[in-house]
């Protein structure tokens, strides 16, 4: 079938129609296995009976076309059952991040009007606090017993429907509903696939937390169409990774930079503490690994065969780096020891992915080529060829729910405007930075600065304050820091001091309390981690707005 063909039959299905294909296609197949191999399986033919009955529950309990159903719970093949399941049901999926405080769970389920949570007895708890939520347990609910239903009953979607309502943080600080499709969420699978072209011999090594558009898309369904299997990592910790790569024998992993740099800092200690002539031999053939790659030849493949098989990584054929940027040294490394190690580049709105390098068509420092189907310009470039990337695809989200503002700021004219900087060459997009204001922290979570300085000023003993992220030094990610400005006066009254002649250690006492106050109100990737208090005022524009870029 053509790309145009398989677009168009896509256009036409469904996430849950598309599953149930791929589990008749390959119903005897592992699709799933918990805890890092050791845990229960599940295979196609049981993860699709599975979804039929938990839908068939779902529907007894009110979801219907277009209900939006919580989904709160750890990494497991039953998230993804479930999250199936409420597709089935033709319901909207609305994945909860468990890390999130109970005022931000409670935001989120208020806006959306969330009547009804899917949860694990990891989560039950802070899901019955949501208010007007029914909690619908996550564990033995398709496990009941009594036939599959039939096939035909999760007929209920369409797919213009929204699938996926995924909750992000706004540049305001109020969390933004990012609506996308099945169709959105069936073209960018099947770009992905056509892309690193996966198969039913692949086994995913679940890491990343399935409440990611990023996981959700690439760590779950896009090899759950392909008829992989889908192994969950018991941990993030580099010793269990390790253990359940070897013992699943997994061939693909998608991470962010800071696993990969954990992983790759491993392997050079290492070599750091190899006898002097196999230290001089690695270097030896790492020279001629990137010698051989000049060519287009990947030599490091059978030459670090050994390496790789003592670093517990013999099986792993792909890498998949996204989230936030990778330092092109450690792309080069990876690559040049024999892994496809490819940084990819995407966003919420866009289902997520944009662009990725190739197996074949791998340039260290870049994101890759724009997917087939995703067209990507660039916007008032400059004299190098630097402006605002822009997308146009059947991908892109239908806009934000209930945000008709921030939805036409999102979208113009077809394009997306993603507020981040880039340029082409060689084909390849590079990023060169970001024009929004997001901080970006070392395991690739978005920290919108707004959100934090609109709770410091809310204490009113903030009179100003800008959010920023600092580079940590030798490490990947940003760490957050504020400056702020005291509101002397009410300061003044609060604590009984002299508003002209302040004890300047009470005062800053009393905003490390507030600092420490937000910190404990928001998720811990969130968290400021250090300040510097200011008496005088910040410089603004004509507009009276902070001039940020001083700051940072």
């Amino acid at each position: 079938m053509s790309d145009h063909a398989s677009d168009s039959a896509r256009a036409d299905s469904s996430l849950p129609e598309a599953f149930f294909a791929s589990a008749a296609a390959h119903a005897e197949r592992t699709a799933f296995r918990a805890e890092g191999g050791r845990g229960r399986a599940y295979t196609y033919a049981e993860a699709a009976a599975a979804v039929r009955r938990f839908a068939r529950e779902l529907r007894a309990q009110g979801v219907t076309r277009g209900t939006e159903v919580g989904l709160l719970a750890e990494n497991r093949p039953e998230w993804g059952i479930a999250h199936l399941a409420i597709l089935a049901a033709g319901g909207t999926v609305v994945p909860i991040d468990g890390t999130l405080k109970p005022q931000e769970m409670g935001y989120l389920a208020g806006h959306c009007r969330l009547a009804r949570v899917v949860a694990s007895r990891a989560f039950d708890k802070p899901a019955r606090e949501l208010p007007g939520v029914t909690v619908i347990p996550l564990e033995g609910v398709w496990e009941a017993g009594g036939p599959s239903p039939d096939p035909a009953e999760s007929g209920a979607a369409a797919p213009a429907d929204v699938a996926v309502l995924i909750y992000t943080s706004g540049t305001t600080g109020t969390p933004k509903g990012v609506q996308l499709t099945h169709r959105n969420l069936l073209a960018n699978l099947g770009a992905i696939q056509d892309s690193l072209r996966f198969d039913e011999s692949d086994v995913f090594l679940s890491v990343l937390p399935l409440h990611h558009t990023f996981e959700m898309t690439c760590g779950l369904l896009t090899p759950l169409m392909t008829g992989c299997t889908v192994v969950y990592a018991r941990a993030l910790r580099s010793k269990e990774i390790l253990e359940d790569i070897g013992r699943s024998r997994a061939t693909v992993m998608c991470g962010v930079p800071l696993l990969f740099e954990k992983m790759y800092h491993s392997i050079r200690r290492g070599i750091a503490a190899a006898p002097p002539g196999r230290r001089a031999a690695f270097r030896t053939m790492y020279a001629a690994s990137g010698a051989a790659w000049q060519v287009g030849i990947k030599l490091g493949k059978k030459l670090f065969a050994p390496l790789r098989a003592k670093a517990g990584l013999d099986s792993i054929r792909m890498f998949v780096s996204g989230g936030a940027a990778m330092p092109a040294a450690i792309t080069r490394f990876f690559n040049l020891i024999g892994f496809d190690f490819m940084e990819g580049y995407g966003m919420s709105e866009c289902s997520p992915v944009i662009s990725v390098n190739r197996p074949d068509n791998i340039r260290f420092g870049s994101v890759g080529p724009p997917l087939r189907n995703v067209e990507v310009r660039i916007e008032g470039a400059d004299k190098s060829g630097v402006g605002e990337i822009t997308v146009r695809s059947e991908a892109n989200t239908i806009g934000y729910r209930d945000n008709p503002e921030a939805t036409a700021a999102l979208m113009r004219d077809g394009w997306l405007f993603t507020g981040d900087l880039g340029r082409f060459r060689h084909g390849h997009l590079w990023i060169t930075g970001r024009k929004k204001n997001v901080i970006v922290s070392a395991a690739g979570k978005n920290i919108y600065p707004e959100e934090l300085e609109e709770q410091l000023l809310a204490s009113g003993r903030v009179q100003e304050c800008v959010v920023f992220g600092r580079a940590k030094a030798g490490k990947q990610g940003e760490e957050v820091r504020a400056i702020i400005v005291p509101a002397l006066d009410n300061l003044a009254a609060e604590l009984g001091i002299d508003p002209e002649n302040p004890d300047a250690d009470r005062v800053r006492q009393a905003i490390e309390d507030t600092v420490q106050d937000v910190n404990n109100r928001v998720a811990a990737y969130k968290r400021i981690t250090g300040c510097e208090i200011r008496e005088k005022e910040l410089e603004k524009t004509s507009s009276k707005k902070v001039k940020r870029y001083l700051y940072q």
